[in-house]
């Protein structure tokens, strides 16, 4: 008897749960980026960006990542809908360590639109004020450049085809050569804050060997990451945050060291452009 009492109770929970209606997901609209820019003033250097996703927030709670060009869904609602957007790019160049960028200020949005619409717009991003660029280089100044030789290899400033914006860095390593380049900034050093992760070496590139930067005290040097050959010019953001705290020093300079090409018989190359260290006070 007990056992049958237990097999009605089940076919009458199965029976309400099969009843049940479920509420159909909430109307909704879309939101496409068209371009997507920086704006700088002199003293922020480049506009270039690499941004490649955008971190949606609507009406106070985390949405989603979507990369550039992507559809963005959004909850049509009779009140509108609050949709804030964080720049979202690649952390060290590494597609697996997305996070939105600390030093762009996010874009607010308060709209309402009527569901099924797709609303296609330009976002442009900008520095936080309390972003503080400690060093930043473009090369178009020729020779007062604050960037040094360490080891060998030959300087040159180059313009036209070969540079990225007006004049660009090239570093040569011939095979006839030493084994290995080094450069570094030319200050005293720089003052940068431990115990926070906004602190970013933003940098163009491109070399035909593989690059590692790092910072130094002069005695030691901590590398942060080595960049791949990359044939064609690149931007890339470098997080510092952990070599700064373990160098520990107030005279941070950021270096690049490469070595020959290992064919052994072709020059190894680095370009460089649009230096920037810049960090957030915690």
């Amino acid at each position: 008897m007990r056992l049958f009492l237990l097999f009605v109770l089940f076919i009458q929970l199965f029976l309400l749960n099969s009843c049940k209606k479920y509420k159909e997901a909430d109307p909704s609209f879309f939101l496409k980026s068209k371009t997507i820019s920086v704006t700088t003033n002199p003293l922020q250097g480049t506009s270039s960006n690499k941004i490649t996703d955008l971190w949606v927030y609507t009406d106070g709670k985390f949405q989603g990542v979507y990369p550039v060009g992507n559809l963005i869904p959004i909850s049509s609602k009779e009140n509108g809908t609050k949709i804030n957007v964080f720049a979202g790019i690649k952390n060290n160049g590494i597609s697996d360590t997305r996070i939105f960028y600390p030093f762009f200020n996010f874009l607010t949005i308060d709209t309402f639109v009527a569901a099924g619409k797709t609303i296609e717009r330009d976002f442009t991003f900008n520095y936080k004020n309390v972003t503080t660029f400690t060093w930043t280089e473009n090369f178009d100044s020729g020779s007062a450049i604050s960037v040094k030789k360490e080891l060998d290899a030959v300087f040159e400033i180059v313009s036209g085809a070969e540079s990225f914006e007006n004049k660009s860095l090239k570093v040569t390593l011939f095979p006839d050569s030493g084994i290995a380049g080094r450069l570094q900034s030319s200050s005293d050093g720089f003052f940068l804050p431990t115990g926070t992760g906004d602190v970013f070496l933003e940098l163009n590139y491109k070399c035909n060997t593989p690059v590692t930067i790092g910072l130094t005290d002069d005695v030691q040097r901590m590398p942060a990451i080595t960049l791949n050959p990359q044939e064609v010019w690149n931007k890339t953001y470098i997080q510092l945050s952990t070599i700064v705290t373990l160098l520990n020093t107030s005279k941070n300079k950021v270096y690049f060291e490469f070595y020959q090409n290992p064919s052994g018989n072709a020059q190894s190359y680095l370009f460089l452009d649009n230096l920037k260290l810049l960090y957030i006070k915690p």
